[in-house]
């Protein structure tokens, strides 16, 4: 008798317990951090500029801080935030809070932040990533990725030409299921870029035609490739006149 009246009291405990849990992370939300684009071109010399509109969706002020977690740029490019004020390009995380001449969010508010990418000299292409949170939650983030890439106008191509190959890291790398290859070109030629698996077998080919010089970005996504991929680590490998490189990705499900 004693049995059957504990069991059900058990499983309802569970039950209230598992309800709580889903209450809980249902109710985790407090921020939306939405860009207007993660993939902008301008020409060398331009400010490209990121808007992301942030808002608490929540029903209480909000304390947010905005993290750039990654920030590689080609030479002489910079990147700063923008969040209520402008910062220098050196900081890499910003609040609302009196330290950066911002307060928190009330209930509703909607903000802009920016991400500014300046292409002071030479071309090629950035990529930055922001996360978001709130001083609640910390450990809950927004996290999105940007691309900036910048060539040389047409009006100055004959004095800007590259004045060599280049084959860019992925990016973002590791990466699921899609990510971007950059690389530059001094010559027009034919190109082509083969991913390998780690044994030496060609598992897609990228890229696979006669190109002008300049700066490129090509997507690449696992899921279409040879049916899908699986996790690992992968190779690919540019070959353009006599300009030959070989980087490796790593592809994480």
């Amino acid at each position: 008798m004693h049995y059957l009246l504990r069991k059900p009291t058990i499983i309802l405990f569970g039950i209230l317990s598992m309800f709580i849990i889903f209450s809980k992370n249902n109710l985790a939300q407090e921020i939306t951090f939405i860009p207007e684009s993660t993939n902008l071109s301008d020409t060398v010399g331009a400010e490209i500029v990121f808007n992301i509109e942030l808002q608490n969706v929540s029903q209480e002020e909000q304390t947010v801080f905005i993290v750039r977690t990654i920030n590689i740029l080609p030479d002489e490019w910079e990147s700063s935030l923008c969040f209520d004020f402008c910062f220098a390009s050196f900081i890499d995380s910003i609040a609302t809070t009196e330290d950066f001449f911002s307060e928190p969010l009330d209930p509703g508010e909607i903000r802009e932040v920016s991400l500014h990418v300046f292409t002071l000299e030479n071309p090629g292409a950035a990529n930055v990533q922001l996360q978001a949170g709130t001083f609640n939650n910390p450990q809950d983030r927004i996290t999105i990725d940007f691309v900036a890439s910048a060539i040389v106008s047409s009006v100055d191509f004959e004095q800007q030409h590259l004045t060599d190959y280049y084959l860019a890291q992925n990016f973002p790398n590791p990466f699921n299921p899609s990510t971007q290859i950059n690389f530059g070109l001094k010559r027009e030629g034919y190109v082509s870029i083969k991913l390998f698996d780690i044994l030496g077998r060609e598992v897609a080919e990228i890229v696979n035609e006669f190109l002008p010089a300049g700066i490129y970005t090509f997507p690449f996504d696992a899921e279409s490739a040879g049916g899908g991929l699986s996790s690992g680590v992968y190779f690919y490998k540019i070959t353009s006149n006599d300009f030959v490189q070989t980087r490796k990705m790593i592809l994480e499900k």
